[in-house]
Parts: structure tokens; C-alpha cells; sequence
């Protein structure tokens, strides 16, 4: 089954669209995934960055604040015990941590969960530290000699562990009697019984230990680059497809006017070779047509009895010679012609009756549907369509024709009940000298292409139901 030309070329500009906006997704999600992996490493980075910096600080609020790229990144922390409470919150956390965001989630590697947050321009980076061992308790021992720590303001042991009459046990730690408070943050207390309550963070020679407490470690994170990739792939997307059609549907009217501009060149060389036959045979064939001519008319008048069957063959054949250079000069000479007003009806009548003998219109048809065209050429086109139909191996009075409205112009149809046309012929059937007719020209529906559609209009032949050819030629309405 061979697809025409124009469906064709819609079949591959879709396609060609949806296979660039195809590649165009797969390269946004890779922009996407990029930025993803950025986002994900900036979380480690930040969330070592902020425990290095506990060497320094006795807690997570004094190392952000100290520090101008972790203060910059991060909008909140907050550490959760097994109630879902903060025991220790610095910035904007939540008042209760809900477990039901992480099952929308994957979980990473090490208990690590990121939640992308559109509204806020960050993500909630979630640390689940049930399975962390706890920490060891301090051992009690002589005092360490060497350099000095500084102090940065923290509390003593002593402070920290006051004697309460009860040592240490293995494991685990004493809550300080009083926390400490600072701005913008906060303790809160535990019911004491230390695990998973409370974290706390030693310091000496450069090292120091996590953690005993919290069950969730909860971070917001900024990340300003991150969105901006979302949303300039969310927004190019869309564009992109925009923009891709057009380039697509601009590459195929290009195509199709390269075709046309092809055919009309193939179109000219045509009438280049048919204009230099035709000169060939107005002065090579026409002047021996008219000795022939000559010779038979002599013949039939000295054996007006003898040879009149054969002298009629020669007659005829020379009628056809004579007419095909006619025609050829028809179709070379200016196709448009002086357009004019015309009753279609009344030009189909009086030619129906010089060749079928009869008004070939269908009874009802409108008889004042005028159009624009050239009275001779309009004519020779008629001509041709009802000689072709009453050649089309029918009866002759199966021959019609019908008159009416069509797209905004006058269709004038020819209706056959021949052998109709092949489907591998019907895209050649308007081509010169092609035809199957055995005294056939080719020449006569090329003809007809040419001064319809330089009239303005288009002819289109369909095979009918039941056998037979429907000819059609629209044509502008006079005035329309």
C-alpha cells in the first residue's frame, strides 16, 4: 500500500517531533539527575563540615552560627528521640517529627533520607540514627599533659557531671542538672533513661564522640542551584517541544515547496519537449497530412465506388494526426487564457448535445452557477471529460453529469460507467502522453490539468462504486 506524498510527509514530521522531544527529555533528565547527584554530595559535604566543626563547639547551633557557609545552607536542625519530640532543635525544625514522610521516600545508604521541598527552595535531609552504637562514657582518669584546649565557653565536667553520690554507670550518661539555653535553640529534657535521649560530644587531643541520643537527625538544607535546574527543565521542556515542532513543520514546508518547485521544473521541461514536437509536427507532419488529404478526396471522386471502406481509414487516421497537433499546440499555448463570467450549465448542455445527441445534466441541477474562466479553454476541458467517459467502454447512456457547490467553488462532475482505472495508473493518469487507449493521444487530461488549474481550480478523477470514473473539476464562482 503506497501512502501519498502529503500523509507521508505528516507521518514523518511526527514522528521526527516525537523522537527530538524524546531526545530533548532524555537530556533535561540527565540535567536533572546531575543536579541531583550535586545536591546529594553538598548534603554529605555540609553534614561533615557541620560535625567537624563540633570539635570547636559544644553544640550543633554554635558550629552553624559559626560557620558562614553552613549558616548560609542550613535553615534548621533538629535532633528526634523515640517520641518523635525534639530533644534539641536549633533554627525552624518541626514540633513533631512525622515518620509517614519518609515511607514516600527511598531510603539511602547509612539511614539517610532526602526530601525534596519545593515551597521552602531546599530539601529535608533526614538521618536515622537507631543504629548507631551508643557512645562510651568518660573514663575517669588522671589529667591529660600537653597543650591546653581552648575552652570556647563550655561548661566544666564538673559542671557538666556534678557529684550526685552516684557514679557513672557503664553505657550511659548523667543528664546535666540544669541544660544550657542559648538563642536559638533549645533542650529539651528527656525522662532519663539514657538511651537514645541525648547527645553529647567530648573533646581532647582533636578527636570527639557522638552520640547516644536522638533517633532522627533533622536538617534543613538550602539549595538554591538545585531548584533553579528543576524549574528552568520544568519550563524548557515545554518550550523545547514547542520549538522543535516548528523547526520540524518549517523543514517540511520547505520539503514540500522543494517538490513543488521540482514538479514545475519537470512541468516545464515538458512543455519544452511538447513545444519543440509541436513545432516539428506543424511543419513536418501537417503539410504531408494535407497531400493525403488531398490524394483521398482525388480517389474517392475517380472510384467513388471502390476502396470508400479503406479511403475512410485514411481519412480518420488522418483526423487523429491532425487533432493531436492540435492539442499539442493547446496544451503549450497561454494556459489562462481572458477568464470571464460563464453559465456552467448552459455551456455542459450545448456541448452534451454535439456529442452525446442529449443534455447530459441531471434533471434538478441548477442552471445559474457561473464561474471565472476562459470560454475556450473551459470548453476543451468539458470536450475532453465527456469523450473520455464516452470512451471508458460504458454504454453511452450511463453517461452524466451533475452541477453544484463544493469547498466554496462550482463543481461540474462527469460520471462514467466504464472499466474505470487502475489504482496503479491513477497517479499518472494526468501525465503526458500517458494512456491506455489504444487510439489514445495522452494528451487530453494534461490538457485539462492545465487550464483548470490555471483557472484557479483543481480536477480530480475517483472510480466509482459499481464501475465507472466520477470526473471533477472545481472552479472559483464568478464574483465569489
Amino acid at each position: 500500500m503506497k501512502i501519498a506524498l502529503r500523509t507521508g510527509s505528516w507521518i514523518a514530521t511526527a514522528l521526527c517531533w516525537a523522537l527530538f522531544s524524546a531526545l530533548a527529555f532524555f537530556i533535561l533528565l540527565l540535567m536533572r539527575d546531575r543536579a541531583r547527584l550535586i545536591r546529594d554530595n553538598d548534603n554529605e559535604r555540609l553534614l561533615n563540615a557541620l560535625f567537624t566543626s563540633l570539635r570547636s563547639y559544644d553544640d550543633f547551633g554554635s558550629a552553624i552560627e559559626a560557620n558562614p557557609v553552613l549558616g548560609e545552607r542550613i535553615a534548621g536542625f533538629g535532633i528526634y528521640g523515640d517520641d518523635l519530640r525534639p530533644s534539641y532543635q536549633w533554627g525552624a525544625v518541626p514540633d513533631r517529627f512525622d515518620e509517614k514522610l519518609l515511607e514516600k521516600h527511598r531510603v539511602a545508604g547509612n539511614g539517610r533520607y532526602t526530601i525534596p521541598d519545593k515551597r521552602g527552595k531546599g530539601v529535608k535531609f533526614i538521618l536515622r540514627t537507631g543504629n548507631f552504637p551508643p557512645a562510651p562514657p568518660f573514663p575517669p582518669g588522671p589529667k591529660r599533659e600537653g597543650r591546653a584546649m581552648p575552652h570556647h565557653g563550655r561548661a566544666s565536667d564538673a559542671e557538666r557531671f556534678p557529684p550526685s553520690g552516684n557514679p557513672p554507670q557503664p553505657g550511659r550518661f548523667t543528664r546535666p542538672a540544669a541544660p544550657l539555653r542559648e538563642p536559638g535553640y533549645s533542650w529539651r529534657p528527656g525522662d532519663g533513661s539514657g538511651q537514645n535521649r541525648m547527645m553529647i560530644f567530648r573533646q581532647g587531643f582533636g578527636f570527639f564522640n557522638t552520640l547516644s541520643g536522638g533517633k532522627y537527625f533533622y536538617i534543613d538544607i538550602a539549595h538554591p542551584a538545585y531548584w533553579r535546574v528543576i524549574t528552568f527543565t520544568a519550563v524548557l521542556f515545554p518550550l523545547s517541544s514547542i520549538v522543535i515542532l516548528a523547526l520540524v513543520l518549517y523543514i517540511r514546508n520547505l520539503y514540500m515547496r522543494n517538490r513543488e518547485y521540482r514538479d514545475r521544473i519537470e512541468a516545464q521541461k515538458n512543455l519544452v519537449v511538447l513545444g519543440t514536437a509541436a513545432s516539428t509536427l506543424a511543419h513536418e507532419i501537417k503539410n504531408p497530412l494535407l497531400s493525403i488529404r488531398l490524394q483521398t478526396g482525388i480517389l474517392q471522386k475517380l472510384y467513388p465506388e471502390n476502396g470508400r471502406e479503406e479511403l475512410d481509414i485514411i481519412n480518420e487516421e488522418v483526423d487523429r494526426l491532425s487533432g493531436l497537433t492540435f492539442r499539442i499546440n493547446d496544451y503549450i499555448r497561454d494556459a489562462k487564457g481572458s477568464p470571464q463570467e460563464i453559465n456552467s450549465f448552459e455551456m455542459l448542455r450545448d456541448i452534451s448535445q454535439r456529442l452525446c445527441g442529449r443534455n447530459i445534466a441531471a434533471p434538478g441541477v441548477p442552471q445559474d452557477k457561473t464561474v471565472l474562466a476562459d470560454p475556450d479553454r473551459l470548453r476543451s476541458v468539458l470536450e475532453n471529460l465527456i469523450r473520455n467517459a464516452l470512451e471508458s467502454g460504458g454504454a453511452k447512456e450511463d453517461v452524466s453529469a451533475a452541477i453544484g457547490e463544493n469547498a466554496g467553488k462550482i463543481s461540474i462532475t462527469v460520471f462514467d460507467r466504464g472499466r474505470g482505472i487502475a489504482e496503479a495508473d491513477m497517479k499518472r493518469v494526468f501525465d503526458p502522453f500517458f494512456t491506455k487507449k489504444s487510439a489514445g493521444t495522452g494528451i487530453g487530461l494534461t490538457i485539462c490539468k492545465r487550464f483548470v488549474e490555471a483557472a484557479g481550480g483543481v480536477i480530480s478523477l475517483e472510480n466509482r462504486e459499481g464501475g465507472g470514473v466520477a470526473a471533477e473539476i472545481l472552479l472559483p464562482k464568478y464574483g465569489g
